[in-house]
């Protein structure tokens, strides 16, 4: 992934570059961490962040994420502050034996009307000059540099008698036309032949900027229904047909400006709203020319039903930058899936309230990410033929970081987080946090129980996420089986041969897989003859609030006479009422958790009831 492709974290530094005008001396950097081959990208950036956290000049920038082991930095401190930061960085780094390489590239911004397009481009030179001298420094860009690394490689073929390719370095060094020919190879999108997404942003700003421009403005962010499958079945060569039609409809729209393809099958389009007609009549006829273009189409790839998904929104304050308009754009079409069918809606006044809130809300994710300001709370899981615990599920809660701002509560930030993917980087703070809390009762010689924590579909999307997890676990120094793993049917939506792999991998080391939420979805049957769960949880709405009905005490007897004959153990959740325990009584259940005997509670209480010889602090069975 680019900074181009983060159009969350472009906002953030642009925001700063717009705050940080009067200092022309401000720098951006970035750092490149090789994974080790029991680390990947997530733990990383985790380690690297507590190395990173030491330095006041770090808490004072602002930073955020990229793939492949990326974090972008940019700092209003000076460059001997930095340089002298880094140095002490990478020596630090490089000790702690864990890291294949680390590349810093940096540039210092020189000019206030310098463009965060230009500074990132300097800063990717500058980390190339970093790597390609062997890793573990940093590099400041220059412009004295970059010519002598250009006269190097023409004196290279020279040296080498090869004539034809010195002059040929000559000519692309000192040709104007050549030089704009790669420039230009470079604007646009070899596949779909739109301009590349950097080239867009720049060409849609300049026409938003432009004040001889009195057109009204919109920009729609869409994506393709069922383009994997249509991939999957026909093959990639049939997919970038596609997709090369596709823009050429696009082009072809009467009110058509520029448009991108920002990556896979996501596509933005700069065009005009005519006078006398609205950007919801604009919508409707998005969808409708989508539709007949999809039937000229049909005969491509008849196995595949394919439509479009789209986000609109008028530019109705030309002084707010393009990507804060891509980005609510980009936001009415994520509010739209999952379909089956094409929709397309606009960001009208309700979205914007939501959309507000929705980036109220992120902000206070990151401030309580950057703050580690999450904790876990336990649910006590109840054996109710026993009266005893066997254990508990952690369950995330976030902690008061500032006084004027109230904590979200997990209905509000978990969806955020699985949206934008910092759920990876919450779910493994919080397994760290739960095996060190293990680790100390077992220093103090405590009775240990199991706690299940709960594992995002995102985990599975990263091949070394079993070892990534199993890595936390050994070297927090305690057993596999304490630290149970609950995954949800939804996990199994795609890569399920992945999948698969992955819990078979984790079974092997010892971790019990338990299946959350059990009949929520459509598919949990068939999930039981393919994965070998150690444990099924019935979800919490075969009870419902009051009393069960007729059908669903006949689901639940169905499920426990199932789970019986599979041998697999059956736990039913959110269990409320004195009737329900008496009915999973007698129909055979002997496992629960809920509100009737403990809502997740601060892990001190938890512990006064499961240390305590009586607990009778849990209601009576």
């Amino acid at each position: 992934m680019y900074l181009y492709d983060n159009i969350e974290l472009q906002q953030l530094i642009m925001k700063e570059l717009k705050k940080d005008s009067k200092n022309i001396h401000s720098i951006l950097f970035l750092i490149h961490v090789e994974s080790s081959i029991y680390k990947n990208d997530k733990e990383l950036e985790r380690d690297i962040l507590k190395l990173l956290e030491r330095y006041p000049l770090f808490q004072k920038s602002s930073y955020g994420f990229l793939s492949s082991g990326k974090i972008i930095v940019f700092s209003n401190s000076k460059k001997e502050e930095i340089e002298k930061v880094l140095k002490n960085f990478l020596a630090k780094a490089k000790k702690e034996n864990i890291y294949k390489n680390i590349s810093i590239g940096a540039t210092i911004r020189k000019n206030k009307d310098t463009e965060l397009d230009t500074l990132y481009q300097q800063v990717i030179r500058a980390i190339f000059h970093a790597e390609t001298a062997g890793g573990w420094q940093y590099f400041f860009y220059s412009e004295e540099k970059e010519n002598k690394f250009l006269e190097s490689v023409k004196n290279f073929w020279e040296f080498n008698k090869e004539l034809s390719d010195s002059q040929f370095i000559s000519r692309l060094i000192s040709d104007n036309k050549i030089k704009n020919l790669f420039e230009r190879l470079d604007q646009f999108d070899n596949i779909s032949g739109l301009l590349s997404y950097s080239s867009f942003i720049k060409k849609a700003q300049d026409h938003i900027n432009n004040k001889n421009e009195n057109k009204k403005l919109a920009v729609f962010y869409a994506d393709i229904i069922g383009f994997k499958t249509l991939n999957k079945i026909y093959g990639e060569e049939e997919g970038n047909r596609f997709l090369r039609a596709f823009s050429d409809f696009i082009k072809a729209n009467e009110f058509y400006i520029s448009a991108c393809r920002v990556y896979a099958d996501n596509f933005i389009e700069l065009f005009t709203i005519p006078e006398g007609v609205t950007l919801e009549q604009l919508s409707v006829k998005f969808i409708r020319d989508c539709n007949g273009f999809l039937q000229e189409e049909a005969h491509f790839h008849p196995k595949c039903n394919l439509g479009f998904i789209c986000g609109m929104c008028a530019i109705d304050d030309r002084n707010e930058s393009i990507y804060s308009y891509i980005s609510k754009a980009d936001d009415v079409r994520k509010s739209l899936k999952p379909s089956l069918t094409s929709k397309s809606e606009v960001f009208d006044a309700p979205k914007k309230a939501l959309y507000l809130i929705k980036q109220e809300r992120l902000r206070t994710i990151m401030t309580a990410l950057e703050n580690k300001s999450f904790i876990f709370y336990l649910q006590p899981k109840i054996n109710i033929l026993t009266n005893e615990i066997i254990g508990a599920e952690a369950l995330v809660r976030m902690t008061s970081f500032d006084s004027n701002i109230p904590p979200l509560m997990p209905g509000d930030f978990i969806p955020l987080m699985e949206e934008t993917r910092d759920i990876v980087r919450l779910d493994f703070f919080i397994y760290k946090k739960v095996c060190d809390y293990i680790n100390e009762r077992k220093k103090k010689n405590l009775p240990l129980f199991p706690i299940s924590v709960n594992v995002s579909k995102e985990h599975f999307k990263n091949p070394h996420f079993v070892q990534q997890l199993d890595y936390i676990v050994k070297n927090t120094g305690i057993e596999t089986k304490y630290l149970e793993l609950e995954v949800t049917e939804s996990v199994f939506s795609s890569n399920i041969a992945d999948i698969l792999n992955a819990i078979y991998d984790l079974k092997s080391l010892g971790y019990s897989i338990q299946m959350d939420d059990f009949g929520s979805g459509y598919s949990s049957l068939n999930l039981l003859k393919d994965i070998p769960f150690d444990l099924i949880k019935l979800d919490k709405e075969f009870l419902g609030r009051g009393e069960i009905s007729k059908k669903n005490r006949i689901l639940i007897k169905g499920i426990i006479a199932l789970c019986k004959e599979l041998d697999i153990p059956l736990l039913c959740e959110g269990v409320e009422t004195k009737e329900q325990i008496n009915f999973l009584k007698q129909s055979g259940c002997s496992l629960v958790q809920g509100f009737y005997f403990a809502k997740p509670m601060p892990v001190e209480d938890f512990e006064k009831i499961y240390d305590s010889d009586d607990i009778e602090i849990l209601k009576e069975v």
